[in-house]
């Protein structure tokens, strides 16, 4: 009893205490105070600099011009201030209603810090080739996943887009190496490899993105690095006081480019013309007798429908994302959650998204450190969405529609070649949705008693799951069984285990040095099942009842694959201006074969600050200037399980004698005992530099790449019984120039314009494949199948050369006529074969690549334009064809064409052939794929302090964004950055708004 009573005294005297105290505090009056925050050096204003009255999380953020407003106690009170780079001050309010600051740059944290890889570095201290991405020129623009971050803006980095809802397009790092093998960059997520999409991750939480593009800089991650490696650092804590941000845009899209297909009156012109040249009456008074009996009634009724807007919806995009971060003594935490919606343009192409993350990081005590970082997404790509393929080739007068509203299965019932695109829709369901949860939890430990070790342990477990469910119900009017359901489903489990050991010492005030030691694991399983029942007796049930099919399919997959990882760093400074990095990593996959699973993969660079030469420090106009040199080795595993052994598959077979149905087993694969890694070698010179006091700056770096051991998916003879064989085999070669340029054009008062450049030029080239001479001409025969040629290009169109069009008059060859396409003669044998074929010109990547990036900043405006170029590539149009069965355009039937014009002895064309031409070569049509865009236009408004004090905000900052305003291009089709064809899906134009608000 006398426990409890002295508990419940104890219990007393600490609320009568917080009373007492929560009571004194509320009886002093609050007052405002407000100043400006200053550079101390260049008296420029600083925004974004905490302000935070000392002992409480109370405070706010300066302003786009350093200014801020803050309601203090009317009593003595202290205020911290605190900016990345900047010492933290800490200054007595004291009667003051004014109180402007001066903050000193810190010069430990002067330099811009770079996440190098198990690590991160002084930008200044970096010997390797690494481009910083600057978040915050993308964070906010409408940009609905990472990708879009890098497009145009890094040098060396090829990013093409699709432009749908939810897909990715592809990355390429200064170019392609490999034949047959991937070549797509790797994937770093806050240090642990991401097998997943880079997708998947929510732009608004990535505080940095690095590429590490030379051999030294991506050697530390050796396996899969042969093709650069993106470095993804998500978000932390920066402020006691916790720091609530809200961001969204909403916007509307539309085309930015329709494909040119006939118009009503043109494809009226086309149907007599085809009759010409068919020596057919073309009367066009008799029209409605050429015209099919679908057709006939829309044309005497004036009834016409585009393709393109009969397949289109309304373009639509938005996206809510919401954050809470901070930091205490011991804990740093950042949680997010971000909900995306598109509406693509094409009818039921669409993405719903949701992910959230949660980045703890606690000390335990003075040695110890625990953290989590964990994502989970959702993405929705459910709807069965049009294809635009199918609208193509839609005659104008077709009809799309029944009497009850229900779409017709052919717009032209008279030719069944034009399928309507809503007809599949319309009776099918289709859910297609992924999952991702992707979790680092790890250790740190600073060794105690030993200064500068420490240890670092890292455990990484990733888990996906996507399933793909399929139904198509029984249209009522059709007499067969339609009626069919599919299920896919698939699971990927990966793991990445990792002990890094880091070692730091300054020995003098002329030697320092760094050291890395890593050994690690990582597993990556994935299992698939498909199941399919066609002919159901009942579609009640969708796809819920599989057992209802009249025919069942069922396939299943599994797979693993396993790799273990040991490496080694060095990086030693002398007198803080002579820089080494040494790296060696040696890996071991279990896709290769048993004798050659692991390879070595070693590196060095060497970097020289001439600017802190006492020669150099003369020259006023140098602020800083830095040479590199690097050269090294990284690995490509870019192929599936089990491409070095054999496998078998099963047939079935009745033999008719009434038995069962009998399985056969054969061998599907042949082995080869000796497929190893494919390596890229890798040599890099740069020079960074600083000018007229940071006002120009920028990377100049030249490399060359040398890959060897080639993965290669070789073709075999028939005669072998099998089709190809995966080996090593061939070399290729990279070599490229990248130019980065900032300047600050203008900065006078409160008008600033500031510009970034980057340009990149790469070449490639085939260096040997079989190193055959079969027909003993002295050099090495090219690969005609496949289309690779020695010291050519890896991607190259090569089919016969067009020289313009047969006219009346000319010597024509048997078999042609006017209005034919005339083929070069290249080797003048009288004769057209194979052998006249040549390189026509490079596909898959351009020459040149360029981008421009202009800020203008007057107060609280801000204009952001951004120009986006490619340069010096081609791709093949087949759609171009006018009448053959390689274009797919048959002009004589009720189907609609690309309008490229054509041929006719009135108009006699020199460069487009009649409609009787047939392309008996089968010969393509190639078109330039050169552009320059208008890429993203924004214009950003920041809303003085003054107007947020009122509503208790940090910053509010309203925006309006355009992209892909505009293009200029002769490419035909829908886009010439993905290639898009006449029948690719539509790039969007894309208009919103944006709101960012922080608490």
């Amino acid at each position: 009893m006398a426990q409890y009573l002295v508990r419940l005294s104890l219990l007393w005297i600490v609320a009568l205490r917080a009373f007492s105290t929560v009571w004194a505090t509320s009886a002093v009056p609050d007052r405002m105070i407000s100043g400006t925050v200053r550079d101390a050096e260049n008296k420029a204003p600083l925004p974004g600099v905490n302000v935070i009255i000392k002992g409480t999380q109370r405070g706010t953020v300066t302003n786009v011009d350093g200014h801020y407003e803050l309601t203090v106690p009317d009593q003595d009170v202290q205020l911290v201030i605190s900016f990345v780079g900047y010492l933290p001050q800490t200054v007595d309010v004291g009667r003051n209603a004014t109180l402007d600051i001066s903050l000193k740059v810190d010069q430990k944290t002067l330099d811009e810090i770079v996440v190098v890889g198990y690590g991160t570095q002084s930008k200044r201290n970096v010997t390797g080739s690494i481009a910083k991405v600057d978040m915050k020129l993308t964070e906010n623009l409408p940009n609905t996943n990472v990708t879009q971050s890098l497009r145009g803006r890094v040098a060396g980095v090829q990013f093409t887009d699709n432009g749908r809802p939810g897909q990715g397009g592809s990355i390429l790092v200064r170019g392609p190496r490999s034949l047959s093998g991937g070549n797509d960059p790797l994937i770093i997520v806050d240090g642990i490899m991401f097998n997943a999409s880079i997708n998947y991750l929510n732009p608004n939480d990535i505080e940095s993105m690095e590429v590490l593009k030379d051999a030294s800089a991506a050697a530390i991650y050796g396996s899969r690095a042969a093709n650069g490696v993106i470095l993804v650092t998500t978000k932390k804590g920066t402020t006691e006081k916790p720091t609530i941000r809200f961001n969204t845009f909403v916007g509307v899209s539309d085309w930015s480019k329709k494909v040119k297909l006939l118009s009503p009156e043109r494809y009226i012109e086309k149907t007599l013309e085809m009759r010409r040249q068919l020596g057919l009456d073309a009367d066009p008074s008799k029209i409605l007798t050429y015209l099919s009996a679908t057709e006939v009634p829309n044309y005497e009724a004036g009834k016409t429908t585009d393709p393109w807007d009969a397949i289109s919806q309304p373009g639509r995009v938005s996206s809510y994302d919401l954050s809470i971060s901070g930091k205490t003594n011991r804990t740093n935490y950042y949680l997010s959650a971000s909900i995306t919606n598109e509406q693509g343009l094409i009818y039921s192409d669409q993405q719903k998204k949701l992910s959230v993350r949660s980045n703890i990081e606690n000390q335990v005590t003075d040695w110890l450190t625990i953290g989590l970082n964990a994502s989970f997404l959702k993405r929705d790509l459910s709807g069965a969405e049009l294809s635009p393929s199918d609208a193509y080739d839609i005659s104008p007068y077709g009809t799309w529609y029944n009497a009850d509203g229900s779409p017709t299965r052919w717009v032209v019932a008279e030719d069944q070649n034009s399928a309507n695109p809503h007809y599949n829709t319309f009776f099918s369901k289709n859910e297609e949705i992924y999952y991702n949860l992707f979790t680092n939890v790890y250790a740190l430990v600073d060794v105690p008693f030993i200064r500068g070790l420490s240890y670092r342990l890292n455990y990484s477990p990733n888990y996906r799951a996507d399933h793909n469910f399929n139904f198509t119900r029984q249209d009522p009017t059709r007499t067969d069984n339609m009626a069919s359901a599919s299920k896919f489903n698939r699971e990927d489990f990966d793991w990445v285990q990792e002990n890094i050991l880091t070692y730091t010492r300054q020995i003098n005030a002329s030697h320092s040095f760094d050291a890395t030691l890593l050994y690690g694991w990582n597993h990556r399983g994935v299992q698939a099942t498909t199941a399919t029942a066609t002919q159901l007796s009942s579609d009640a049930l969708s796809w819920n009842n599989l057992g209802l099919g009249g025919i069942l399919t069922n396939t299943s997959s599994a797979s693993g694959q396993d790799g273990v990882s040991s490496m080694f760093r060095l990086n030693y400074r002398f007198r803080n201006r002579y820089l080494a990095t040494f790296t060696v990593r040696r890996d071991g996959s279990s896709v290769f074969a048993a004798n050659n699973k692991y390879a070595t993969f070693p590196s060095a660079s060497l970097a020289w600050v001439a600017s802190e030469e006492p020669f150099v420090k003369k020259l006023d106009f140098i602020s800083s200037l830095k040479f590199r040199l690097s050269y090294g080795a990284v690995g490509n595993q870019g192929i599936s399980p089990y491409q070095s052994l054999s496998s078998a598959d099963i047939t079935r077979y009745v033999f008719g004698d009434g038995g069962s149905t009998s399985i056969g087993v054969y061998t599907n694969r042949m082995a080869n005992s000796n497929l190893k890694w494919e390596t890229t070698y890798t040599t890099n010179a740069a020079v960074d530099f600083e000018l007229f006091k940071n006002r120009i700056g920028g990377t100049i770096e030249v490399y060359n790449m040398n890959t060897r051991d080639l993965l290669v998916q070789r073709s075999l003879p028939t005669m072998t019984g099998f089709t190809s064989v995966w080996t090593n085999l061939g070399a290729t070669n990279n070599k490229g120039l990248e130019v980065t340029l900032n300047t600050l054009n203008i900065q006078k008062g409160p008008f600033e314009w500031s510009s970034n450049f980057v340009f990149s030029a790469n070449r490639n080239k085939i260096v040997h494949l079989y190193q055959s001479d079969t027909n003993g001409d002295g050099k090495e025969d090219d690969d005609l199948g496949n289309r690779w040629f020695i010291g050519k290009p890896m991607n190259l169109a090569f089919d016969y050369e067009m020289d313009g069009i047969y006219q009346v008059g000319d010597e024509i060859p048997a078999g042609f006529k006017p209005g034919f396409v005339r083929l070069k003669d290249r080797n003048n044998d009288g004769k057209l074969n194979a052998d006249d074929k040549t390189v026509i010109g490079q596909t898959g990547q351009p020459l040149y690549r360029w981008g421009i990036t202009n800020n203008v900043r007057y107060g609280p405006f801000t204009l952001s334009v951004f120009l986006n170029a490619m340069q010096g590539w081609i791709a093949g149009f087949s759609e171009a064809d006018p009448n053959s069965n390689f274009g797919g355009n048959y002009p004589a039937r009720a189907l609609n064409q690309f309008d490229n014009e054509w041929w006719t002895a009135e108009n006699r064309s020199n460069t487009n052939p009649s409609l009787g031409y047939n392309n008996p070569y089968q010969h393509n049509y190639y078109f330039s794929r050169n552009f320059v865009r208008i890429q993203d236009v924004s214009l950003f408004y920041d809303v003085p302090s003054k107007l947020i004090q009122r509503a208790k905000l940090t910053n509010l900052r309203v925006s309006v964004n355009a992209k892909n305003l505009a293009t200029w291009t002769k490419w035909p089709g829908t886009d010439p950055e993905s290639g898009g064809g006449a029948k690719g899906f539509p790039m969007p134009r894309t208009l919103a708004l944006g709101l960012n608000l922080g608490f």
